[in-house]
C-alpha cells in the first residue's frame, strides 16, 4: 500500500525581537494553510522558550539546538540581540553559525523519518540553505524588512569595497538600480563607506549574500500593491535564482506585545484625557537612540510647540541603553513641566506601542522608521514623521515619502557615531509637526492616502483574492506542499 508523506516545516529565526515576531505571524499563517502539517520552530534554548512562551495559542512544536554563549566570546545567558549593544551584533552572528551542524543532524533526522521538509530562514541565518540542500530539502529566505529597503541594502553590499560615489555631485548611483540616487548620509553602517573587506561584519555580510542566492524562494514582510518597485528590484536581482514571494504585512494584534504592566494602564489613561489625533508617539525602536544634544533639542523643540507628546525614551548614544535615565539628558525641569501641563507622557519601560498606535488620540509617529513599526503604524493609519539611524531605515522613509506621502523626514541620524550629525532644529521641528498633524490641506492629504494605504494592507489578506494570500499559496505549491 502507497502511504502517504509527512509535510514538515522548519522554522528558524534571528533572535531578535521583531524577527520572533515575523516567524511567530508565518507560523499563524502556515497552520491555517497547512493543518496537518508539522511546523517546527529551531533555535538555542533561551530563544526556543521564548518562542514557546508567545506562542502558546498556536499548534507548534520546537527544537532546541546546543549553545553555549560564552564558548563563543558572548554573556552568560546571551542568546539574543536584546542582551547585546549593536555593535556587538557580530558576535551573535558568528556564534549562531556554529549551529549548522547540529542543525544538519536535526535535518537529516527528519529526512530519515521519510519527511517532505521545507526550510524556512531567517536572512541572518541563510546558512542553513547548506544543510537543505545536502538533504534534499525545499529552502526559502524570509525577510522582515520590506523590499526597497532590502534591495538597495542587497546592492551596496555587493559593491564593497569601493562605492561608485558620481565625482561631479557626490551622490551614489546604484548600477544594479540606475534609478536610485543615495546621498552618503543614507548610507549606514558607516564601514560601507570605509571599504573595510576585512571587518568581521563585512565578511559575515558577504557570506549571507552568497548563501542567499542559493535558496528555491523569498518570503517578504511586504505587500504587492505597496512595493511593486522594491519586488521589481528585488526580482531584477535574483533573475531566475529564486522566486519572490510578498506576504505581509506580517502585524501583530494590538494586545501581541501586551507587557501587562501596570504602567500599560497608565499611558492609555493619559491618552484618554487627549483631544483626538492630537499626540505625537515618539519611539526609535528597542534597540535604537540618539545623540545626547538631538535629544537636548528634540525636548525643547517639543515644548516649544506645546503639541502633547508620548515618548518613550532611553539613555541617548554612548551610554548603556538599557541603564538608568538621567534627567540631565533633558532640559532642567522639561518633565515636570510636561507633567504639570498634562502636555507630556515619558515612557521608560516597554511601551504597548500597538495600543498606542490604535488609541484615538495619537496622531503620528516620530519613528525610526524599522521596517516592523513602518507596517505596525501603517495598518493603524497614523502618519510617520521619519527620523531614520541605521541600515534599510533610510530607504524605507525614501518609499514612504516618495511613493505613498505618508512619511515627512524630519532627521536623519547614523547610530554607530560615526558619522557626524547635527542636533534636529526646532524650527524643523515644528514644521514638520505642523504639515503632518496641522489642520491644512497637505495634512488633510496625507490622511486621505493613510486610509487608502491601511485598506490596502488590510486587503492583501482578503479569502476571496488578497495578493498577500494568494502569494503564500502560490509559495506552497511551488514548494510542493499544497
Amino acid at each position: 500500500m502507497a502511504t502517504t508523506r509527512s509535510r514538515h516545516v522548519v522554522l528558524f529565526p534571528f533572535p531578535g525581537q521583531g524577527h520572533h515576531a515575523g516567524f511567530l505571524a508565518i507560523a499563524r499563517l502556515l497552520r491555517l494553510e497547512l493543518p496537518d502539517a508539522t511546523l517546527t520552530l529551531v533555535s538555542t534554548p533561551r530563544n526556543v522558550a521564548a518562542l514557546r512562551a508567545s506562542s502558546k495559542s498556536l499548534s507548534l512544536s520546537f527544537h532546541a539546538l546546543p549553545f553555549v554563549p560564552s564558548e563563543h566570546g558572548l554573556p552568560d545567558g546571551c542568546e539574543s540581540c536584546s542582551s547585546l549593544p549593536v555593535q556587538a551584533f557580530v558576535n551573535l552572528f558568528e556564534a549562531f553559525e556554529s549551529l549548522e551542524p547540529a542543525f544538519d543532524a536535526y535535518v537529516s533526522r527528519l529526512r530519515d523519518d521519510e519527511a517532505d521538509v521545507c526550510v524556512i530562514a531567517d536572512g541572518f541565518v541563510a546558512w542553513m540553505v547548506n544543510a537543505a540542500r545536502r538533504h534534499g530539502c525545499a529552502h526559502a529566505v524570509f525577510l522582515s524588512c520590506g523590499a526597497f529597503g532590502s534591495a538597495v541594502v542587497h546592492a551596496l553590499w555587493s559593491l564593497m569595497p569601493a562605492l561608485p560615489f558620481d565625482p561631479d555631485d557626490g551622490m551614489l548611483r546604484l548600477p544594479q538600480h540606475p534609478e536610485v540616487v543615495l546621498h552618503r548620509s543614507q548610507i549606514s553602517p558607516s564601514l560601507l563607506l570605509r571599504g573595510d573587506h576585512s571587518d568581521r561584519a563585512t565578511a559575515f555580510l558577504h557570506r549571507v549574500l552568497r548563501h542567499g542566492h542559493r535558496t528555491d524562494a523569498v518570503l517578504v514582510n511586504t505587500v504587492a500593491e505597496l512595493e511593486p518597485t522594491g519586488l521589481h528590484m528585488m526580482r531584477r536581482t535574483l533573475g531566475d535564482k529564486a522566486a519572490v514571494w510578498p506576504v505581509g504585512p506580517l502585524v501583530p494584534r494590538d494586545n501581541d506585545n501586551d507587557s501587562g504592566e501596570a504602567h500599560d494602564d497608565d499611558v492609555l489613561r493619559w491618552l484618554d484625557t487627549q483631544r483626538p489625533a492630537s499626540v505625537l508617539y515618539i519611539s526609535f525602536g528597542s534597540q535604537n537612540t540618539i545623540q545626547p544634544k538631538q535629544m537636548m533639542e528634540l525636548a525643547a523643540a517639543l515644548e516649544s510647540t506645546g503639541r502633547p507628546f508620548l515618548w518613550a525614551i532611553r539613555p541617548p548614544l554612548g551610554f548603556d541603553i538599557a541603564g538608568e535615565f538621567l534627567d540631565e539628558w533633558l532640559p532642567e525641569d522639561f518633565e515636570a513641566r510636561a507633567r504639570a501641563s498634562n502636555t507630556g507622557f515619558m515612557i521608560r519601560e516597554w511601551a504597548p506601542q500597538l495600543k498606542i498606535l490604535a488609541h484615538r488620540a495619537t496622531g503620528a509617529f516620530l519613528s525610526h522608521c524599522g521596517w516592523n513599526s513602518v507596517l505596525e503604524s501603517l495598518s493603524r493609519g497614523v502618519p510617520i514623521i521619519g527620523w531614520p539611524l541605521g541600515a534599510e531605515q533610510f530607504h524605507n522613509v525614501t518609499m514612504l515619502a516618495e511613493e505613498w506621502g505618508v512619511c515627512v523626514e524630519l532627521a536623519r541620524g547614523d547610530n554607530n557615531m560615526e558619522i557626524s550629525v547635527d542636533a534636529v532644529q526646532r524650527s524643523r521641528v515644528a514644521k514638520v509637526l505642523e504639515t503632518v498633524m496641522g489642520d491644512t490641506a497637505e495634512s488633510a492629504a496625507m490622511r486621505r492616502r493613510l486610509v487608502q494605504v491601511r485598506d490596502m494592507l488590510k486587503g492583501a489578506w482578503a479569502e476571496d483574492g488578497g495578493s498577500s494570500r494568494k502569494a503564500l499559496r502560490e509559495f506552497l505549491t511551488a514548494m510542493r506542499f499544497n
